[in-house]
């Protein structure tokens, strides 16, 4: 039983990823077509834009999980009960619960995995991405080397040697120089809160400046920077909350709670990146229960436009949940969870309406 419990599983997982290949190269090919506008700006060639497409499609795998998942499925376990596969491994003694269970199997492979890239795949390949799309566009002069980010502009010089949670630079240096060359200001701070584009709170600063021939040391526990980078320029350092690890959004949400800032935005997407795996694994076993009891009376074709336009209308369903609860001001578990726990029911609604037809 073992053996056909794992039958089952591999090709379940094999329809995840066959269906996964399949639309994420066609929302791949959308994103390169809008990228191409941007080719021919700064140093920002078709190559680099090949390259930040094909580091964007972890995310669009994450983005639509769910809804691979229900294609997937329900393309599979349609196909092996159009060849009488499923009743072959009922009359072998399978019974229809072994037969959830080697689908919950496969799905809870597949969630792993989606925890997993949305914890360490995802946020490395779109930082990447953005920054050596900021990087080109720029054309500032600014570099990424192994000892951190460098940029300048008319003298000033920062130099950042690491970014923690994805959007909070540590370890600064800023260096001002006199139009003959000579260092006027030289400023460190153990990190710093980017509070606009234009305005940084540095804190632990330590202070040098050049009075006469001598250099005068200050300390301040903060002290406010007026920066010169440009939006692009600070795109390359500063991660979109999309691209950071569930981690790293969650340790951003308590500093910012911390220090009293609006966080509900950022708590939100927390938990719909937390959500996100087990939406796909509910749209598993919904696929499932759209096979059973009418291996017969339904096509292929039908079966793969049940799964599309079903798993299409969760997508666009939860959509419309998050920008309603947005607005409305929910609890973010509520926004996140609610399209969940409507499939959920979905499910134990259909479970019921079988049993009572049995």
């Amino acid at each position: 039983m073992w053996i056909l419990r794992l039958y089952l599983a591999r090709n379940v997982f094999l329809g995840f990823v066959v269906t996964a290949l399949i639309i994420v190269g066609l929302f791949s090919i959308v994103l390169l077509i809008e990228e191409l506008d941007d080719v021919g700006t700064g140093g920002y060639d078709l190559t680099m834009s090949l390259r930040y497409v094909l580091l964007h499609m972890p995310m669009v795998l994450n983005d639509f999980a769910a809804v691979i998942s229900l294609i997937g499925a329900v393309v599979v376990l349609g196909a092996l009960a159009g060849k009488h596969e499923l009743i072959a491994i009922q009359s072998l003694g399978g019974t229809p619960r072994n037969i959830v269970t080697s689908v919950l199997m496969a799905a809870a492979l597949i969630m792993s995995l989606m925890l997993l890239s949305a914890e360490f795949l995802v946020p490395k390949t779109l930082q990447q991405a953005q920054m050596e799309k900021a990087l080109a566009t720029a054309d500032q002069g600014d570099f990424v080397s192994k000892s951190g980010y460098w940029a300048q502009s008319d003298g000033q010089y920062i130099h950042i040697k690491q970014i923690e949670d994805g959007r909070t630079p540590y370890d600064i240096e800023l260096f001002e120089f006199t139009a003959d060359y000579r260092l006027q200001r030289y400023l460190t701070a153990s990190y710093a809160d980017i509070q606009s584009q234009e305005q940084w709170l540095l804190h632990d600063v330590s202070e040098k400046t050049l009075v006469g021939e001598r250099m005068q040391q200050k300390n301040h526990d903060t002290l406010q920077w007026q920066s010169f980078l440009s939006a692009e320029q600070l795109g390359v350092i500063i991660s979109s909350p999309q691209a950071l690890s569930i981690t790293d959004l969650n340790q951003f949400v308590q500093g910012l709670k911390q220090r009293g800032e609006k966080s509900y935005p950022f708590e939100v997407l927390f938990w719909q990146k937390l959500m996100s795996p087990l939406a796909a694994g509910i749209m598993i076993v919904l696929g499932l229960s759209f096979v059973f009891g009418s291996q017969r009376q339904v096509s292929t074709g039908q079966r793969i436009t049940i799964g599309v336009l079903t798993g299409m209308g969760f997508y666009v369903f939860s959509q419309m949940i998050n920008h309603l609860g947005f607005a409305l001001g929910w609890q973010p578990l509520l926004v996140a969870g609610s399209p969940n726990a409507i499939a959920i029911i979905a499910l134990l609604l259909l479970a019921y309406l079988r049993q009572a037809k049995a």
